[in-house]
């Protein structure tokens, strides 16, 4: 019954996704992102939930909407895009796998709303990226990175990358890491299955820029990384 379904929702998903993503991507065109933020937002939790994803919020009362920020979250699922980028608060812009800017209708969708590529295999135009976003984040918007840098093949978390922490002593935000759960069940990497159940987004304790200072970038790369594996639940 379950491949019927995940069929099902896919034959019918996928129009509706494309639909909402170039409606995304015809309001950040002409609007300013102030404006068209809520709409994209709602937007993409509707996506969510067109595919039987049933989200749960925790820990909104440590995120400040008027601050900026550098999200770090774990990386499960082809989903963690549209659950991230609809349910945090802020306006915010995610650095992303550079091959994704160039697949159809989702690349059109990325570099309309901002966000940033970065490459995996070229270390000079990675911390090119870097340096974008830290432009981004002086100006008020947040920015959201996945440290993993792949989604997880086992629900778990994979080595994070030390990139991400060497820009996050250079962006002068505090750090807030998200727990995402759920996502491993709901559509996988290795699987095209779809299967509706609950979602969680657990938002942590800021990390403050006075204790990212005093850290080494590994002393870093291991306290974000403990602060999500305590929020996340595993298969």
């Amino acid at each position: 019954m379950i491949y019927v379904t995940s069929a099902l929702r896919w034959l019918i998903g996928l129009p509706l996704a494309a639909l909402a993503l170039l409606s995304i991507t015809l309001m950040a065109m002409v609007l300013p992102i102030k404006v068209y933020n809520r709409p994209g937002r709602a937007l993409l939790r509707g996506l969510v939930w067109l595919f039987g994803g049933r989200v749960r919020v925790e820990g909104l009362e440590h995120v400040d909407p008027a601050q900026g920020y550098l999200f770090m979250s774990n990386h499960v699922s082809l989903f963690d895009i549209p659950v991230l980028g609809g349910y945090i608060p802020n306006l915010a812009r995610g650095l992303q796998a550079a091959e994704q800017f160039n697949w159809p209708i989702v690349g059109w969708f990325l570099r309309a709303i901002g966000n940033i590529p970065i490459s995996r295999e070229n270390a000079r135009a990675s911390w090119a990226s870097m340096q974008r976003a830290a432009q981004i984040i002086k100006n008020g918007t947040s920015v959201i990175i996945l440290p993993e840098g792949t989604r997880t093949r086992t629900g778990g978390l994979s080595e994070f990358k030390k990139m991400p922490f060497h820009f996050a002593k250079m962006a002068d935000v505090p750090v807030v890491p998200i727990g995402l759960s759920g996502l491993y069940r709901f559509k996988n990497c290795g699987s095209w299955l779809v299967r509706p159940g609950l979602i969680k987004v657990r938002f942590g304790r800021p990390i403050p820029v006075e204790q990212i200072a005093d850290c080494k970038v590994d002393e870093l790369r291991l306290l974000v990384r403990e602060r999500i594996s305590e929020m996340i639940e595993t298969p």
